[in-house]
């Protein structure tokens, strides 16, 4: 049997400054529990910081998420 290295995440949203990507980030902020690791990921740092905070108003005590870097993004110059 393989045994995995434990995750840093349990999800990462993936291209969540987008129209539905904010609103899944929403859900996620307002409906999962609030020890969730999570993290928000796209092509723009800047976007993705002010959404954190957006999100951070929301609900001002739950655990904020996570900004992984893009790998690939980063490879393509997108950040």
């Amino acid at each position: 049997m393989t045994s995995f290295a434990p995750r840093e995440y349990d999800v990462i949203l993936l291209g969540a400054t987008g129209y539905t990507g904010k609103l899944c980030a929403e859900h996620i902020t307002t409906n999962l529990p609030t020890d969730l690791k999570w993290a928000v990921a796209g092509r723009s740092s800047s976007k993705l910081s002010a959404l954190v905070d957006e999100l951070r108003a929301l609900v001002p005590d739950r655990l904020q998420p996570g900004l992984p870097l893009c790998r690939h993004c980063q490879m393509l110059g997108l950040t």
